[in-house]
């Protein structure tokens, strides 16, 4: 299991999530990548790399992308935030 790391980014963005349904989406979201942390996509808006670099991946957590980097070198797992499906392009 990969180390986790939430930055402040996420941690504000994920307790501004009212909705029941998505903190579980979310959860179940965040126990898979910590399992298998190459699974999101790198399929990246050119705002959100300019936003977070190059490195980043980003899975969906409808109606969210989450967005974080997966550092193999320390099997570690930057989280940097949720973006709503409307803000990022």
């Amino acid at each position: 299991m990969s180390r986790m790391v939430y930055t402040e980014g996420f941690l504000d963005d994920a307790a501004a999530v009212w909705s029941g349904q998505v903190r579980d989406r979310l959860g179940r979201m965040l126990a898979a990548i910590e399992a298998f942390p190459e699974i999101g996509s790198r399929d990246i808006p050119a705002s959100l790399r300019a936003q977070y670099g190059d490195g980043i991946r980003k899975a969906v957590v409808e109606p969210f992308d989450l967005i974080y980097e997966y550092d193999s070198k320390t099997d570690s797992v930057i989280v940097y935030g949720l973006v709503h499906f409307r803000a990022a392009h």
